[in-house]
Order: structure tokens, then sequence, then C-alpha cells
């Protein structure tokens, strides 16, 4: 039987032109591609494979399944461990595996493919000190396999192309000799399930290789073509999410590899549009541990990536098929902290787990979005501002505590840019911001709901080097006649202190509260308590809690609490609020000392205390009746770590903390 022929070169295919064609890609680009991949190594990508410790590589098994690998190329011990180049094409490896690693066991005698008996490879060499990479690909020859640890291969190569360094995680290794433990093997059988070792790795990574492959039939047999390819994938740890589907007594596990912004030649995922199968290598450079993994991919675009992640217009939804999970697979040792590139997007959440989080906006997000005009501003402090949105329709807003999702992308988004060395993260930048909404509608007492309304606010810190804070507070302070007006995509709720009544009356609040604040992470609490005090006046008692609120802000921030002064000498004697404030004064001392005059002047004396100094343990274990409050979080991570240790530690049951996560 005559096999599939190799490709020459790699000849633009019809994958790559069609998710090309789906994204945009230029078309003089498109035709391109081509040129861009050489059929002899250069020399400098000859230097580079022979002065590398580690080499990724995949190959294909019998059944025509990639599994991807990262062979050790440095020896403490032996010799002759190492990479060698010679001629144009010929690379030679003698590299450390485990005996376990799936890429060796592919290569095995009966591993030979049925039709034919070239071999293919893809491999990716990445310097992990200084992320540069370069791909080659091609045929491989088993030379020798040794069953102690050790493999020798020849590859003879005619696809060579240098890659950017975007998404690759610095990091400095050394050889160190480890003992392999195989966690689970189904190499040779069908698994759908992963154990739970292996998604925490998963969790964990910020750095995957991906392999692929490329399959063409034409109508003559001689025509045949395939080829593979091998990518490095990175981003921030936990950019590979996992979701598992249940039915019958099995258990079906997929990747979810979101796209980030690259070259625009779309190579692996254009293999994957002419053949869905695919294999991933997960490294863990900490432990030496390696999940291999192969399965079905397919890519997934626009209205269907959203379903599955939202702000997602593109990912890979790879069905894990099999699996090899080895402990101490990888002979390399980590020596100091990774640094993550500064390219790196936000992770990006399943719509499962941010409905779990509550954080999935009303159907007002899968609808047509309406429009928001800014219409005015509130100065609150040096760097806090109130921005006041009419929105073209009415919208039922969320409990107070809720969200909402503004899209700048029509005033700002300026296009694909492949790099962007003075402001990295513009390369995914997507222009859309989640922002808790600080104000709460009126109360109908009728209907024992929220009124819909057109007008939203959002309280927004400006922080240094913030592309959307940054840009709104200089429009405010510019003045701006022509009005600013963008999207809104939707609102939703996950983090309020408010419960609806499934028997349709008003909803509650509980009767004991500690509300734990952090600078502008008081905002869901401005809204909630604006809420309770609407709720109050329609339904005087039907409100009833006392509530201490703790704040830690810096310099003039505290001028946030203001919020809370407009009717505090006027609630029913069934709702209280006693503040904690604990300012930091950095250097702008004036205006941090002028704002706490201003506030101890203006709130009577049982209802603040302020002190300039941090949040202190002695300070939540002062608060009365600390274990039977229902107790809410929001503000930064540091703080909040800090006052939920605190917290258990003074007793208080887990089943009562209640943090906003801001994992939008």
């Amino acid at each position: 039987m005559k096999g599939p022929k190799m490709t020459a070169g790699h000849p633009w295919h019809r994958g790559e032109a069609l998710v090309q064609e789906r994204r945009g890609t230029p078309r003089e680009l498109s035709v391109s591609v081509p040129d861009h991949i050489e059929k002899d190594m250069p020399q400098q990508h000859a230097e580079f494979f022979a002065g590398l410790d580690y080499l990724p590589l995949a190959t294909l098994d019998k059944q025509g399944r990639p599994w991807a690998s990262i062979l050790v190329t440095t020896s403490d011990s032996d010799p002759s461990i190492g990479v060698t180049t010679s001629g144009r094409n010929q690379t030679d490896v003698v590299a450390e595996v485990s005996p376990y690693d799936p890429f060796v066991r592919a290569l095995g005698p009966d591993q030979e493919p049925s039709d034919d008996d070239r071999r293919l490879f893809a491999g990716v060499g990445v310097d992990f000190s200084n992320r540069r990479r370069n791909k080659l690909a091609g045929l491989i020859e088993p030379i020798s396999l040794d069953t102690i640890g050790k493999v020798s291969l020849r590859l003879i190569s005619d696809q060579h192309l240098g890659n950017c360094p975007k998404y690759i995680t610095v990091r400095s290794l050394e050889h160190k000799a480890r003992e392999a433990e195989l966690a689970l093997d189904s190499f040779d059988a069908l698994t759908a399930a992963l154990p739970d070792a292996s998604k925490d790795l998963i969790a964990r990574a910020s750095t995957v290789f991906l392999a692929t492959k490329h399959s063409e039939n034409g109508d003559d047999a001689s025509l045949d073509q395939r080829d593979m390819g091998l990518n490095h994938r990175g981003g921030a740890p936990g950019f590979v999410r996992v979701y598992e589907e249940r039915g019958g007594d099995g258990v079906t596990t997929y990747l979810i590899l979101p796209d980030h912004s690259g070259n625009r030649f779309y190579q692996s995922l254009g293999n994957i549009e002419t053949d869905r199968q695919v294999g991933l290598a997960f490294p863990d450079f900490t432990t030496g541990d390696v999940l291999y993994v192969t399965g079905n991919a397919e890519n997934l675009y626009d209205t269907e990536a959203e379903a599955i992640m939202p702000r997602v217009g593109l990912l890979t939804r790879i069905q894990v098929t099999g699996a090899v999970f080895v402990k101490g697979a990888l002979n390399l040792r980590l020596l100091s902290e990774e640094q993550h590139s500064p390219y790196n997007p936000p992770v990006r959440y399943l719509r499962s787990e941010l409905d779990a989080m509550g954080h999935i906006a009303d159907a007002v997000e899968a609808s047509n979005p309406i429009g928001a005009t800014l219409v005015s501003t509130r100065q609150i402090s040096d760097t806090v501002r109130t921005f006041t949105f009419d929105l073209s329709e009415e919208i039922e807003m969320p409990m107070p505590g809720g969200f909402g999702i503004f899209d700048f992308s029509g005033m700002l988004d300026s296009g694909y840019s492949h790099m962007n060395e003075a402001n990295p993260q513009m390369v995914n930048e997507d222009f859309v911001r989640t922002w808790t909404l600080s104000n709460a509608p009126e109360f109908d007492a009728e209907k024992n709901l929220f009124r819909s309304t057109n007008q939203v606010s959002v309280t927004v810190k400006r922080k240094p080097g913030g592309l959307m804070s940054n840009f709104l507070h200089k429009y405010a302070a510019q003045q701006i006649e022509q009005p600013m007006q963008v999207d809104f995509k939707g609102a939703g709720v996950g983090f309020s202190c408010f419960t609806p009544d499934p028997a349709g009356g008003a909803p509650t609040i509980p009767a004991k509260m500690l509300w734990v604040a952090g600078g502008v992470g008081i905002t869901p609490f401005m809204a909630m308590w604006d809420g309770i005090k609407n709720v109050t006046k329609t339904l005087p008692e039907q409100m009833f809690s006392e509530i201490v609120l703790v704040f830690s802000g810096r310099g003039d921030d505290i001028n946030v609490l203001r919020h809370f002064l407009a009717t505090s000498n006027a609630l029913p004697e069934s709702l209280s609020i006693r503040i904690l404030a604990f300012q930091s004064v950095g250097e702008a001392s004036s205006e941090a000392q002028t704002a706490l005059d201003i506030l101890t002047q203006k709130f009577p004396d049982a209802a603040l205390n302020i002190a300039q100094r941090r949040i202190q343990f002695s300070d939540l274990n002062a608060i009365e009746e600390l274990a039977d409050r229902e107790v809410f979080l929001c503000g930064p991570d540091p703080l909040m770590n800090w006052s939920k240790n605190a917290l258990r530690e003074l007793g208080v049951n887990e089943s009562k903390l209640h943090q906003e996560q801001f994992a939008f």
C-alpha cells in the first residue's frame, strides 16, 4: 500500500485558509505563509538547537494519535547526551527520558505505522532563559530506544520557522535526576477521565506543548499529504481550563485552550481543521511531573466560543481520549521563580465557572448591547471618581452589589498588533470591563422588587498603568464636550447581602453583618447600603440589621465613607451601621489629614472610628458577636486573605464568609 506523502516544505493548506479567513488575516499575509517556512535549516537555528538542554518533540503512534513530550538533552554524568546538527537538515538527539514517556513508546517497533514506514515528527525548541523559540518538522528515525532511560534519534527536517517570544515563561533550569513514577497510564486504552492530581497540574501550568497534524487527501493517492506541527502555548497559570461531562457511568473530560493573539498564520488551528487528533504535554518544572494527553480537538468561533468561555472569540476544545501521567518524569529543576510573560492576558473562565460564582450577566449580554452615555462624574478623592451613565433602555437591576459590563471597543480599538513592547497587554485587549454598580435603584413595595432603571453608576479608582481607569479619569478631567458613548452588555450579581424571597416577598438581609472592604472594594457595599435604605423608605419594618463596616484605604480615599453618612442620623432603630476605618497616609499626608478631619466632624462619634494605621488582629477580635455575623469581603487579595485567616482563627464559620471574586 502506498503511504501518504510527507509534505516538502509547508504549502498553504485549506485548514489554515479557513481559520485565517474567519479571523480576518489580511490576504497579503495569508498568501505569504509558505514563504516564512524554510526547507533548509538556517545556521542560527542549527546553533540554537545544538545549545539546548531540553527539546520538546512530538510524533504519532500506530493509531495516528499525536504524543508530545520534552526530552532532556543534558546530563551530569553522560557526555553522550546532547543535540548535534550536521549537513543542512540532520539533527541527532541523544536524550534522557522516563520509560513511561508516551512519545518514546510511540516510536517502538510495535507502534510502526501500518501504512507507511516513515515516521513524522515535529519539534519546537524553546530557550526559557530568553524566550527564544524555533520550530522544525520532518521525518524521525529511532536509532536506539534504551529501556533504562536513554533514547537516540535522528531528525531529518524540511520545515523550519522562527517564532515570536510572546507568552513564554522565563525560567532558569538545571539538570536533576529524578525517579519516574507512573501515576496514570492509558496509552493503550481509551480514557476520558483525569485524576485530580493531573487536573491540579493543568490548573498551575503556564506552559503547554500542542502537537497537531495535517492530513490532506487528494484525488490521486500520490497527492496525499501529511505533516505535523508542535507549538508552544503559554499564558497565566490556569489559562487552560478543564471541565467534565457525566453521562451514564462515564465521565468525559474536555480541555479548553483559548486563542491568544499571535502571528495570524494559524498553523496549529489550521491543522485541527483538517485532522482533529492532537497531543498535549503539560510539564511542571517544580516537581518534574508531566501530564501527556491525546484527544480529539475542534475549533470554536464567535458565539459558539462565547457560549463556553465568555469574552473569547476563538478557542480549541479537546476531548481527552488518552492520557499518561508520570511523576518525576522530567530531569530538570527550577532554580528561581518563574517570570510570566507581560503579554499574558488575564485568565478567562468557563461560563460554567462564572455561573457558579454568580458572574454571568443577564440576557442583555447575549442580545444586542444597549447604549451607555456618560452624563456626569463626581470626584471622591484624588484617585477615585464616580461615573454615571444613562442607558438607551431600562434594565432590570441586579440585587445591590451586582455588576455591569461595559464595552469600550467602539471608542478605543485600533485593530491588530503583533507585538507591543511599550504596553504588552494591548495585544490581547478587548476593551471590555466589568465593574460593580455602585448605585441601587428605588424599591417597589407593591412588587417587592427593585425598580427597572435607565441609569447606572460605577466608582472607579485610577490605577497606575490602568488602561480604562486612566481613560475614564482623563476624559472626565478634560471635560470633553462630545459625550462618551459605549455599549452596555449586561448586568448580573454574584455578591450581595440581599436574599430574594422565593415566596415573592421582599428580599431579606442578615440580622448581623460584618463588611470588610479595601480601597475601591467598598463599591458593592455602597450599593448594598443604598439598597437597604431604599427598601427602608417603603418598608421601614422590613430592614433590620446591625452592620459593622471595616474599611482600609489610602490617603484621601477614605472620602468614600461619606457615602454612608447621608441618612445615618435618620435610620430606624432596627437598622444601624458602625464604621471602623484604617487609613494609610502615604506621601499625600496633607490631603489624607484633611479627609480625616472632615469625616470626623461630619460623623457622630459612635458611628465612625478612624485610625491611621493598618488593621490588626485585635481590631477584628474586638467586634461584638463576631461569630454570629455574616461576613462579606471585597478588596485586594492580600487584605482579603489576611482577613479570612484572622476571622477563621477567631471562630467565624467558613459558611459565613462571602468574598467577591474578580474572575470576570
